[in-house]
């Protein structure tokens, strides 16, 4: 029995960074926390580990922001990195997540900024629609509200090459995603039995190891670890060995980027039948949006939960913390451990943007009163918080290579 909506949101710990930081905390007015149950739900019950797994999906959306203390602040998400700037003709998201992202801003706005307050002042009269095309070009991690019905949005399975059944193993797993979304997914399946294998490069490892240790290991311990000179070609062909070994591929890269480097999802799934590749983008695959930078709280805009926070309480603000991340995380590893169990030979193409989107749409009653009958419901709730999970420590980046990479030989 899931708890409600309303309820899950805030002993999530979710509530306590959603809405202004001079104002209440503030319920999310759509049904997030369900889509992160079902997820969970279905993956337990098809892993034969299962019980292994987190007892709670909600909890998961919630508990970054727990261990990192952060709050609440409107229109600025709660880790301060994304903004939500008024132009002249609409709302823009802007994601300055990156060091250089600021020594962007003078050539997007064409004219001398420095601060938050003279972006603010430079996009006021500006064009959203020409800022959005602008930024996106320049590789800036750029939103509008509710603007995921341009970019794709279809993550139904790409059937590659032939099945292979019956499974009568656990899978292999290689990671080489970053931060959150697909080290959650990889962690979700270690804990179902696979053995999961991060792999990182030498000179650009996940960004998360400079972040809070915790958070790090509770989405990498239990891989092995494995450090990859991408820039060699040693390096190069021992990533494509891995990636040829393995029976699922998760991947939180540009489809570019990967080709930069002789990795070809779609090569790699037709000649291993049975394999499973795991993209997980921004913006999806297809056209123009393959190549468009996000992460999770501008790409959550993107997606319509801002739209969604505006219908329920009248203004465009952020809602949790980067929330697209972790509900693509559990949507990718159950996703993962489906297309296995039938069979695999697919490539899952699964979007930040796209997956807030599907969420929404599940959930066609959002509005004024009902948020406000939830915010009631979630104010008067006196039940503890959910407990935060722990995990030991993940291995030092690279320890595991001369005990992966020789079983390759």
């Amino acid at each position: 029995m899931t708890d409600h909506p309303a309820l899950a949101w805030r002993r999530s710990g979710l509530m306590a960074v959603t809405g202004h930081a001079a104002g209440s905390s503030l319920v999310c007015p759509a049904d997030l926390t369900s889509a992160a149950e079902r997820s969970l739900a279905r993956l337990r019950a098809a892993a034969p580990d299962g019980h292994r797994l987190p007892a709670n999906g909600a909890a998961l959306l919630g508990e970054r922001a727990r261990m990192l203390g952060l709050g609440r602040h409107g229109r600025t998400s709660a880790n301060t990195f994304c903004h939500l700037f008024r132009a002249s003709n609409g709302t823009i998201a802007l994601n300055l997540a990156r060091e250089d992202d600021m020594a962007l801003m003078p050539a997007w706005l064409e004219r001398p900024v420095t601060t938050l307050e003279g972006i603010a002042a430079a996009i006021g009269n500006r064009d959203a629609a020409h800022l959005l095309d602008r930024g996106r070009e320049m590789g800036l991690a750029v939103a509008c509200p509710g603007t995921a019905s341009e970019v794709d949005t279809d993550a139904e399975p790409q059937r590659i090459g032939r099945r292979q059944e019956p499974r009568e193993r656990t899978p292999l797993v290689v990671d080489l995603s970053s931060l959150w979304a697909g080290p959650l997914a990889g962690s979700l399946l270690a804990m179902t039995g696979a053995q999961v294998i991060k792999v990182e490069s030498t000179s650009r490892p996940d960004a998360a190891r400079l972040g809070n240790r915790m958070v790090f290991d509770l989405l990498n311990a239990g891989k092995l670890s494995v450090a990859l000179d991408f820039a060699s070609l040693s390096g190069r062909n021992a990533l494509i060995d891995l990636l040829v070994r393995a029976d699922i591929v998760i991947e939180g890269s540009r489809p570019r980027a990967l080709r930069q480097l002789g990795v070809h999802a779609e090569e790699l799934v037709r000649a291993k039948s049975g394999k499973v590749w795991v993209s997980i983008t921004a913006h999806g695959r297809k056209g123009e949006a393959a190549s468009w930078t996000g992460f999770g709280d501008d790409a959550a805009v993107a997606g319509g939960l801002a739209t969604a926070m505006e219908a329920g309480w009248g203004e465009l603000l952020f809602a949790g913390d980067a929330i697209a991340d972790p509900l693509v995380g559990l949507a990718a590893a159950q996703a993962a451990w489906a297309s296995w169990l039938r069979g695999g030979s697919e490539l899952l193409s699964l979007s930040l943007s796209g997956t807030i989107a599907s969420a929404l749409r599940r959930d066609d009653a959002i509005n004024h009163q009902r948020t406000v009958n939830w915010q009631r419901l979630a104010e008067a709730d006196t039940a503890p918080l959910y407990p935060l999970r722990t995990a030991p420590p993940a291995p030092p980046m690279g320890a595991d290579n001369h005990q992966v990479l020789a079983a390759a030989c």
